[in-house]
């Protein structure tokens, strides 16, 4: 042990025990930019449930490494910089070749577009989110909202055709050309001003107050991905789009509430 300190401390010098309280947040974010980057190699080989797998997996170690810096007590400027330079790749550049290779493809240049729309918009969100400075004046229920939907939120979205495709809610036909035009919209949102549910504020919440259906809604889930994992897919994809109005109309009741006081 006392040698494996000493490496340590001459690669990093006299702030070895800062450096070393970073790594493991940073190292679920890397991971988590191995599986966006894994993704690109099976859309290339056509394999796209693979490829979906990769994305989604991502989405999930980037909804656990902000926690794990918290857990660390090692949130720092660096990390949320490495976290955002992932999320464009895995739910920018990653989703937009997926849904290229899957069917976007046989639309040629305009297929291609509306591909680079979806990376254009993830990395246009994020660079936003990182100049954005925080108000400390603003009241505390706008935690709970994002401006506009989150990167992993719109790659989620985007690749929503696919999922109905493979679960036969739709033909490969009627999805590819839903994909066409749905891309591009959802792109536009999450540039937009739109106010989202924070899920992490909203989990948080509710796991605090409906503890026991939260949990069995978690398993619901989690069994339906199992058996009918496309199906289940597209079936919270529909619920996140219905969230979208609710969260407008719920966004606009405080802000009225607070202009009132």
């Amino acid at each position: 042990m006392r040698a494996v300190n000493g490496m340590i401390r001459l690669w990093f010098g006299p702030h070895a025990d800062a450096y070393v309280r970073h790594i493991p947040a940073n190292a679920v974010t890397i991971l988590a930019l191995c599986f966006g980057m894994t993704g690109l190699i099976f859309a290339d080989q056509d394999r796209i449930a693979a490829a979906i797998g990769c994305v989604l997996i991502a989405a999930l170690l980037d909804a656990c490494d902000g926690r794990v810096a918290r857990a660390t007590n090692s949130a720092s400027r660096f990390g949320a910089e490495l976290d955002s330079l992932s999320d464009v790749v895995c739910f920018g550049a990653v989703p937009a070749f997926i849904l290229y290779r899957w069917g976007l493809s046989a639309y040629g240049a305009i297929g291609w577009l509306a591909c680079l729309s979806l990376a254009a918009a993830a990395a246009l969100r994020l660079a936003r989110f990182n100049v954005a400075v925080a108000d400390q004046s603003r009241p505390s229920w706008m935690s709970h909202f994002f401006t506009g939907i989150p990167a992993p939120g719109g790659a989620y979205l985007a690749l929503l055709p696919v999922y109905a495709a493979n679960s036969g809610a739709l033909s490969q036909a009627q999805a590819v050309v839903l994909a066409l035009f749905a891309v591009p919209v959802v792109s536009g949102l999450m540039v937009s001003t739109w106010p989202s549910f924070s899920a992490k504020a909203i989990s948080r919440k509710a796991m605090r107050l409906l503890f026991v259906p939260s949990l069995l809604a978690a398993i619901f889930v989690a069994f339906g991905l199992f058996t009918t994992p496309w199906l289940t897919l597209t079936l919270c994809g529909a619920l996140y789009l219905w969230t979208l109005p609710i969260s407008k109309w719920r966004f606009d009741l405080h802000a009225g509430r607070d202009s009132a006081r």
